[in-house]
């Protein structure tokens, strides 16, 4: 696991924008009124759960190594009981392994969770 923008701990998120072409950007305003954003490109799979306002951002973490319960969820098959959707989980926990995708998961302080499965991020 890597963290990724650490100066966000504590910080609450701002705002979400998904403009529909592969990308979606987080907002972040850090303790200090600081304004940082995340771009994620290449966006396959994107689930928020639970987004409160006062939600406080632990982090961001870079997951190398996802489990398939995480993918699972990711990807809205939290039932995959055919051989079909076990084979398309591992398909997608190899290409993450092999950095062809990446995990992003983001923590808060009560609740909110959110992951992403996307191609790559740029920090602005």
């Amino acid at each position: 696991m890597t963290v990724i923008l650490p100066e966000i701990h504590d910080g609450e998120l701002r705002k979400i924008e998904i403009p529909g072409n592969g990308t979606l950007s987080l907002t972040f305003e850090t303790i200090d009124r600081v304004t940082h954003s995340l771009r994620l490109e290449g966006v396959e799979r994107f689930r928020c759960d639970n987004l409160l306002q006062g939600n406080i951002v632990f982090d961001i973490q870079r997951i190398e190594d996802p489990s398939l319960d995480d993918l699972a969820r990711v990807t809205s098959m939290e039932d995959r009981n055919s051989e079909k959707g076990r084979n398309f989980l591992r398909d997608q926990q190899t290409a993450v392994r092999q950095g062809e995708l990446m995990f992003l998961r983001l923590e808060s302080s009560y609740g909110c969770v959110m992951d992403a499965l996307c191609r790559g991020f740029r920090i602005a």
